[in-house]
């Protein structure tokens, strides 16, 4: 029986569609037959994870919606999923509690920041900077866990959370302003960090769309403007070709 992929949608419509987009990509063969079978439960109802961080406004209410869409994910028609993607990073956050509701969900979450770790490990990165919704960044959720790594992480100062706000809604609204390029290299220019890592996985949609104004070749790993960009979605999606293709 064909491997199945679950992925668990409604955290913003753009970066699911970026990452659906990105594994037919990685499986692209002759025939569409050999694609894996994949699930989507796109549910976009689902309260704001980072209201429910920084406030904990609805807190119990994200647990309950990602849960939910991982029990329709096992269950599915009798076909249960073999490998669980949640393409947000900060929802990772909400996982042990998910994982309180639908224990069996948790041998099958595909753990997008605790692979990163290790590919960063794996290739000798020590320090990087970290942009990400403002509540993963203030419950340090990147930094706790890419500790494990040995990895050291610089994170955006609260006044830097609504400019990164801004570009965030950007790419849910699928809208992005001719001056976007010079503000996110403004943005980054604060920081010394080379080593960058997209912790919203809205960011790498806005860095392709970036890079195909300036004819830069596309990458998933890339480079731009003497910075190297890290998106946790290219390890996952690496994982699951090596592991279902």
């Amino acid at each position: 029986m064909q491997d199945v992929l679950g992925i668990v949608g409604g955290f913003g419509g753009y970066a699911t569609l970026d990452f659906f987009a990105r594994v037919l990509k990685k499986f692209a063969s002759e025939s569409e037959r050999s694609y894996p079978h994949i699930i989507m439960d796109n549910d976009f109802s689902m309260p704001s994870r980072t209201r429910a961080l920084l406030t904990g406004e609805g807190y119990a209410d994200v647990v309950a919606a990602i849960a939910s869409s991982m029990r329709f994910l096992v269950s599915r028609g009798g076909t249960s999923v073999r490998y669980i993607v949640l393409p947000c990073g900060t929802s990772h956050y909400f996982l042990p509690d998910v994982y309180r509701l639908v224990p069996e969900a948790e041998e099958r979450v595909v753990h997008a920041i605790r692979l990163l770790g290790r590919e960063l490990k794996a290739k000798g990165v020590e320090n990087v900077l970290v942009i990400a919704a403002e509540g993963a960044l203030k419950k340090h959720l990147y930094r706790d866990c890419l500790h494990e790594y040995d990895i050291a992480v610089s994170e955006p100062c609260a006044v830097e959370y609504q400019e990164i706000r801004r570009f965030i809604e950007y790419v849910k609204a699928d809208a992005y302003p001719v001056d976007l390029a010079e503000r996110f290299s403004a943005f980054l220019q604060k920081y010394e960090e080379k080593n960058v890592v997209l912790g919203c996985t809205e960011f790498p949609v806005l860095m392709r769309r970036l890079m195909e104004r300036n004819d830069a070749p596309a990458s998933d790993v890339c480079l731009w403007r003497g910075r190297r960009f890290y998106d946790p979605l290219t390890v996952v999606i690496d994982f699951l070709y090596a592991n279902m293709a």
